[in-house]
């Protein structure tokens, strides 16, 4: 990475603010229904308008369970579907590609007890990737201070120092 200005986060303008905290909801309850013990989900939105979502889980939706190496790893990450990732491969379908041009991925991780993780954002290279190389503009994040947004450009940056 070249020296510079190191990637921050903004808060959100009011007038965006607003949109965005109807659709923490809305991913908030679409991980509320997840089975995944981990409940994670991601929305897309632009211009105002829900244009996709996706949970964590299983590589297929319907299955219960997945063909992992997971006593070898100790986790599940190379077989689960991240809700990022998700939510960008079925809103790409058909034209789909085109409405993620300056879209927002909102994303919301659950607590145990069902309410937003207000802690620190999620930084994964692998969605970041994913959502900059098909267009996705802003990444925004419910914290304990509010909402805040990352431009993909700095999100990526941040995701590969994580990595």
């Amino acid at each position: 990475m070249q020296a510079g200005p190191s990637p921050n986060w903004h808060p959100l303008k009011r007038h965006d603010s607003h949109v965005a905290e109807e659709m923490v909801q809305r991913a908030a309850e679409l991980a509320r229904d997840s089975r995944a013990r981990t409940r994670h989900a991601a929305v897309l939105v632009r211009d105002g308008s829900l244009i996709g979502w996706g949970t964590n889980g299983v590589p297929f939706p319907g299955e219960d369970h997945c063909y992992c190496k997971f006593p070898d790893h100790g986790h599940h990450d190379q077989c689960r579907t991240h809700a990022e990732q998700r939510a960008i491969t079925l809103t790409r379908e058909g034209d789909g590609w085109q409405l993620l041009q300056g879209s927002k991925l909102i994303y919301v991780r659950l607590e145990a007890d069902d309410s937003v993780r207000l802690q620190e954002p999620h930084f994964c290279t692998r969605c970041s990737r994913l959502a900059l190389s098909l267009g996705v503009g802003e990444w925004i994040f419910a914290l304990s201070g509010g909402l805040v947004g990352y431009s993909a450009a700095d999100y990526d940056k941040i995701a590969q120092l994580t990595w």
